[in-house]
């Protein structure tokens, strides 16, 4: 069972150097993946770039209220312009 659904937009929980993101910043998951723990593709928008995609496990993730914004403020986008 999956706490996510695709399309979902999420937050990451925790602060992640490797990938440049800190906790709150927003993504859209595109993909689950039915393994121990869940995992999900998500792609999380950089400033001034077309985003990323980064395949993230489900406590790294909490929901979020926000449409592509994160904690530094990003600029927002959408998933039909992209």
């Amino acid at each position: 069972m999956f706490k996510f659904a695709e399309g979902e937009c999420v937050a990451i929980r925790n602060d992640n150097p490797a990938l440049g993101l800190t906790a709150g910043e927003t993504g859209r998951i595109w993909a689950l993946y039915d393994t121990q723990p869940p995992a999900y593709e998500v792609t999380f928008r950089a400033q001034g770039s077309d985003g990323f995609d980064a395949l993230m496990y489900e406590e790294e993730l909490v929901e979020s209220t926000n449409e592509w914004q994160s904690a530094s403020q990003r600029p927002a986008h959408s998933l039909a312009s992209a």
